[in-house]
């Protein structure tokens, strides 16, 4: 029993040693990654200088000393869009024989991103794996304002909505502006009647740039000094091309860098507006095109505009790097166009989507949603202002019920869709049926937006918003 014991004591030591030991190891080497992590990091921020002019999918490579040593360091840097509005730069070195990386991303052009963009400031990065959609579960806001109102658009800020209206009734108000932080319990901050109506909104700094149903003003400029005190600050009316030319009522809208892209329905005029707003209280009207069409979609980026319309070219890219003489550089005209309509658009990383209407009754041939991926991303070099080439889409799908929001990320597609019982489509970026997921809601979209990683789907027919949190 003693030499049993002797030895059972011999191998509880010996296991305790080598845990010991194997222990020392893993901690020495997560001290070592943590310290070459640190090295690199340190020699990064110290030459920074010389990468922060990477634009998308340019690649250097430098050497450094490790500070006062001898020690030398190769720092390899790939850039590529985080957004649209942001470089992301991946950082990499083999220090002591061992690889590390991070990764780093600034602004771009403009340090200041609230001025810079008018689209939504959506997570980049949403989660890339399929099973991690199988547990969605919308949640309903229901909005505290008159259910009878009629909904036109939504944008979502820091987890306050504003959202326009469309009333025949003239003391209805056309904007409201609701804290839905607590979805359960939502708080109308302020209303605002504007006159006429609202169609679709944007939002930039302080400023809501509102496409309004009127002959009378085409765009509301509305002063944001609190989102409890809203201040209509400016009425603005298309120029008409003759006297007796009717005026026609705004129907889209998009912010970008100081201009607002308008668009309005059919008249004798240019549907395509574009306006100056670098002092956004005082528009003035820079350039146009007319479509011939209405307008139900704008995309900017990139010196470029993407239009979709409601006529038989369903989706154009227009040159507008000349503001005061914009060019048509290509359009997109699938099957199905006699009567189906360009009905949405997102651009997202050299990326375009297109959505559009199912046109009453599905014809599974004609689709309602393209992908048409940028020639940067696809040759793997940085070509500035180089569009997408729309003429012809890389990948569509069959949407029945149609297309009346996008949102794009690196790894998927959220759609918005009135199709019974997909109301929410999510999809991976090459639009594969294979992997689709389906998300039934109550009613008929509206409109989409998203906040971060959260989705937010507004009813058409009812005072409620749908809140999708993405990464809960």
């Amino acid at each position: 029993m003693i030499v049993v014991d002797a030895l059972l004591a011999l191998v509880l030591v010996a296991i305790f040693v080598s845990g010991i030991t194997a222990a020392t190891l893993e901690a020495r080497q997560m001290f070592d990654r943590a310290r070459d992590r640190s090295a690199l990091i340190s020699a990064y921020s110290e030459h920074r200088v010389d990468f922060d002019d990477l634009l998308p999918y340019e690649t250097r490579s430098k050497q450094y000393l490790i500070g006062s040593t001898t020690e030398v360091i190769t720092i390899e840097a790939k850039a590529i869009w985080y957004g649209n509005d942001r470089i992301e730069t991946g950082v990499s070195a083999a220090y002591h024989g061992r690889p590390v990386s991070f990764r780093a991303v600034r602004n771009y052009p403009f340090p200041d991103i609230s001025e810079a963009a008018g689209t939504a400031l959506c997570a980049v990065d949403m989660p890339d794996s399929t099973s991690a959609y199988a547990s969605i579960e919308p949640a309903s806001i229901v909005l505290p304002i008159d259910p009878l109102l009629p909904l036109t658009d939504i944008e979502v800020r820091n987890g306050i909505a504003y959202i326009s209206i469309d009333s025949a009734v003239a003391s209805d108000p056309d904007l409201i502006i609701v804290d839905i932080k607590d979805p359960k319990h939502p708080n109308l901050l302020s209303t605002i009647n504007t006159g006429p109506g609202i169609a679709a909104i944007t939002i930039a700094s302080r400023y809501i740039f509102a496409a309004a149903v009127s002959t009378a003003a085409q765009l509301h400029v509305i002063r944001l000094d609190s989102p409890s005190l809203p201040v209509l600050a400016k009425k603005y009316k298309l120029p008409l091309p003759e006297a007796s030319t009717t005026a026609p009522i705004g129907s889209a809208v998009f912010y970008d860098r100081g201009r607002i892209y308008l668009g309005s329905e059919k008249w004798d005029g240019q549907e395509f507006s574009i306006l100056d707003v670098s002092s956004p209280e005082g528009p003035i009207k820079v350039g146009g095109f007319e479509t011939g069409s209405k307008i139900n979609d704008i995309a900017v980026w990139g010196g470029i505009a993407y239009v979709a319309a409601s006529d038989l070219l369903q989706l154009r890219s227009i040159d507008i790097r000349d503001a005061s003489h914009p060019s048509l550089i290509d359009t997109f005209s699938p099957s199905g166009s006699d009567r189906q309509e360009g009905k949405a658009l997102t651009y997202f990383e050299d990326g375009l989507h297109l959505g559009r209407t199912s046109g009453g009754f599905n014809i599974k041939s004609d689709h309602e949603l393209f992908s048409f991926p940028g020639s940067s991303s696809t040759a793997g070099v940085y070509e500035p202002n180089r569009p997408p080439n729309i003429a012809q889409s890389e990948n569509s799908r069959d949407i029945p019920g149609g297309v009346y929001g996008i949102i794009a990320s690196r790894s998927h597609v959220y759609v918005a869709t009135r199709n019974i019982d997909r109301e929410l489509t999510i999809l991976s970026v090459s639009l594969s049926s294979t992997t689709a997921s389906y998300y039934p809601l109550p009613v008929a979209p509206q409109s989409m937006t998203c906040d971060l990683s959260r989705l937010y789907i507004l009813a058409k027919t009812a005072p409620v918003i749908y809140e999708i949190d993405l990464k809960k």
